[in-house]
């Protein structure tokens, strides 16, 4: 059959389709897989999702990772998770012979639902406005929900492809996680390419950022100062260092020449304070100065950056900010990190990526009908390192459009989601070659 025919056959699909893809991707929603480290609740979801693989016709297994051989002993292993009842799941649809294999790549595992208020509650799954709603809609069970409905488009018109189609949905991926990712790969699902469906708002992302967060710790003298002692307020130590932080980011964003693939933006490399935390906490009137202090911070880092290089860096430049921050040489921080550092990392550059890279570009223009925007770097880390660093398979990020990751009220775009199942199917059709084509 001709190209042609096949994309139309696909089109109309899609629009056949539209009530049933945003059931699927709310129906994902409403089952809360929540990662609460060291422990995640994905196992409900990991079940429904290999029996929604099955339906479609995938050979499924699943697995936990405690029993992965050599997945501990491995140097990108990140240690202090525990994985009972939170299996990994994958779904092979097996290819006629002769095309290149694909694999679709999705965290089961969400942020948790927050304290701020939902508009109609994190779980709800909610469809309104042209929107879905919920955690976990834009990151990323809608991304994945695109990649099941992209391949029951396929099978439903009786598209066989040569190349083995391969879609996994593993756990804690979310707060520096990724071992479930490394998992994937040691079990030897490492075909000719990879799709991470991370929300991409439809832009091809062939590489994505890195990053940390570290925890820095201050202890003062607290106390009042009846005897003329010296006193040394935590609290003004660890505001002062936040306030460093916020300098440490314009001088980085100097010393660091900008990653081609991140040349459209002037945001640069970020740095940003997440919490702060001084005094004791359980007493609303405090009468001394606070004796102890925290902050936690994350910074991030374009691919072949590490975290080693990252902190001499800040501490090098702390050394020359105390002049102006004066307290900081009295209660200097102690740092640690909080989670593994993420690797930024980018596909493996050759011909077989470009090949890739064309047809992704190629399979876009007919989904999005016009051609896709510049393939471009990530503005926020993720797993794909454990592919390109630590696998054969070079991962490409791509995904649908939305709002409000992390945060309340997290929403999809349907349109966009519409648009990336079909732009799946017609990669599939390309980079796996559909028989007859």
């Amino acid at each position: 059959m001709k190209r042609s025919l096949l994309s139309e056959k696909i089109g109309q699909w899609v629009e056949r389709n539209k009530a049933a893809s945003a059931a699927l991707a709310s129906e994902l929603v409403r089952i809360p897989s929540v990662n609460h480290p060291p422990y995640g609740n994905e196992a409900a979801y990991q079940s429904f999702f290999a029996d929604r693989l099955r339906s479609i016709g995938a050979e499924v297994s699943q697995y936990e990772l405690d029993t992965v051989p050599g997945l501990q002993e491995h140097p990108a292993y990140m240690k202090g998770r525990q994985y009972a009842n939170r299996p990994n799941v994958h779904g092979k649809f097996s290819g006629t012979g002769g095309g290149r294999s694909l694999v679709f790549s999705g965290h089961a595992d969400t942020v948790y639902e927050g304290v701020e208020p939902w508009e109609d509650g994190p779980f709800s799954g909610a469809i309104r406005d042209g929107k879905l709603f919920g955690r976990g809609s834009y990151d990323m069970k809608g991304g994945m929900a695109a990649a099941l409905e992209a391949v029951r488009c396929l099978q439903e018109l009786d598209i066989r492809l040569g190349g083995t189609v391969y879609i996994e949905s593993v756990v804690d991926e979310e707060h520096g996680g990724a071992n479930g990712t490394l998992a994937g790969r040691l079990m030897g699902i490492n075909p000719d390419m990879a799709i991470i469906p991370e929300p991409t708002n439809l832009i091809p992302y062939p590489a994505h950022l890195g990053g940390g967060i570290w925890k820095a710790e201050f202890s003062g003298k607290s106390g009042i100062g009846f005897n003329g002692e010296e006193l040394i307020s935590a609290l003004d130590a660890t505001v002062s260092f936040a306030m460093l932080l916020q300098k440490f980011k314009k001088r980085l964003n100097e010393l660091i020449q900008p990653h081609p693939l991140w040349s459209h933006t002037d945001r640069g490399i970020d740095v940003v304070v997440l919490t702060i935390v001084s005094g004791d906490t359980n007493r609303e009137l405090q009468e001394k100065l606070p004796a102890d202090g925290r902050l936690n911070f994350w910074i991030e880092g374009y691919p072949g950056m590490t975290d080693t290089h990252i902190l001499d860096m800040l501490w090098e430049f702390y050394e020359s900010e105390l002049p102006n921050f004066p307290i900081l040489a009295k209660c200097r921080p102690q740092v640690t990190p909080l989670i593994r550092y993420l690797s930024g990392s980018e596909m493996a550059e050759g011909e077989q990526t470009e090949r890739f890279l064309a047809a992704v570009r190629q399979a876009g223009a007919i989904a999005l009908g016009q051609e896709p925007g510049p393939s471009q770097g990530s503005p926020f880390a993720c797993d794909g390192f454990m592919f390109n660093l630590h696998s054969p398979t070079p991962a490409l990020v791509l995904g649908p459009s939305g709002a409000n990751a992390h945060a309340a009220d997290e929403q999809m775009d349907l349109d966009s989601y519409y648009k990336l199942i079909r732009w799946f199917a017609e990669i599939m059709i390309d980079w796996c070659e559909a028989e007859g084509e």
